[in-house]
């Protein structure tokens, strides 16, 4: 009876194991799996952004940069109050006024980033009309995403996801 129990035991762990690991499939998206950087700028991918001139590409990059200098604080800003939210979240009784009046102060700073995001995609338009901002420079949703976009690509993005 040990025997059937010990050997049933292993069998269960060994299928319960199997079926994790292959319902990962063959790993596109998701870490260094195939196809990783593909897609991004910096790793000689992106065809259209490949094919811009040096100082288009360069326009880019520092409109990016600047994008990032300008949005710094509000995207500070946000992670702290999303973290003081958990930490209120996990207390015996959070103060839901609390809850609420942080709540719409992340929604007004993802609001702020939203704004100069779209700054950000009108200047780069001016720049290079032909690159396009559907799924091309900084439109992915950051590494292993399902959203569509730059999938594995570190680095880009739409900033107000991933920062």
């Amino acid at each position: 009876m040990k025997k059937a129990i010990i050997i049933i035991s292993s069998l269960v762990m060994v299928t319960l194991v199997s079926g994790n690991v292959f319902a990962w499939g063959s790993g596109k998206g998701r870490g260094m799996g195939s196809g990783y950087n593909q897609d991004c700028p910096q790793y000689g991918g992106q065809p259209a952004f490949n094919d811009l001139s040096k100082e288009q590409r360069d326009n880019l990059t520092a409109l990016r940069q600047t994008f990032i200098d300008e949005t710094y604080e509000q995207r500070s800003a946000k992670f702290q109050k999303q973290q003081e939210m958990r930490m209120l979240m996990e207390t015996s009784e959070p103060d839901r006024a609390k809850l609420d009046k942080l709540s719409q102060e992340i929604t007004d700073l993802q609001k702020q980033v939203r704004d100069k995001q779209i700054d950000f995609q009108l200047a780069a338009k001016k720049i290079s009309p032909e690159l396009g901002m559907g799924k091309g420079y900084g439109q992915g949703h950051g590494k292993g995403s399902k959203r569509g976009g730059q999938r594995g690509c570190q680095g880009q993005g739409n900033w107000h996801h991933n920062n």
